[in-house]
């Protein structure tokens, strides 16, 4: 369940990058299988297309188990300024750590999880079609997009 949650997580943090939401916000509800998970969008700061403090909820309610996603501002990543978010999950003895950044224009985007010590366990970066899976030893596989 967590696992859905997350991946839901992820889908409103897309929502929210790619324009899909108004100045006011956005609430979206999605049911499955007896399941209901309320996802509640932050509004839009004037012009600031990157509202750090800003938080994406998602809340089921059937377990009453919520998580929360920080927008925490804007990062250079390779020479281009991207939008960070932050979100820290699990129990005390298993926390899992995941950040999402793009770019404004959208064609940027970098997921990474985190390890228990810190270091990147994975990232995938998705860069003007081009795309790039890391593991945590750096070992890299690319897809061009683009011929």
């Amino acid at each position: 369940m967590k696992k859905q949650i997350i991946v839901i997580l992820l889908l409103a943090v897309i929502l929210l990058s790619s324009g899909c939401t108004d100045r006011r916000g956005t609430n979206l509800s999605i049911s499955n299988n007896g399941t209901e998970i309320n996802i509640s969008l932050p509004e839009m700061a004037d012009g600031n297309w990157c509202p750090a403090g800003s938080q994406i909820q998602v809340k089921n309610p059937a377990t009453g188990e919520e998580l929360g996603m920080s927008i925490v501002g804007n990062e250079d990543f390779e020479g281009k300024t991207l939008c960070k978010a932050f979100v820290e999950t699990g129990t005390d003895e298993n926390i899992s750590k995941f950040e999402y950044m793009w770019s404004e224009d959208k064609n940027t985007t970098v997921w990474t999880k985190y390890g228990e010590d810190g270091n990147i366990s994975v990232r995938y970066i998705y860069r003007d079609g081009n795309k790039t899976i890391m593991d945590g030893s750096g070992r890299m596989l690319e897809f061009g997009g683009k011929a």
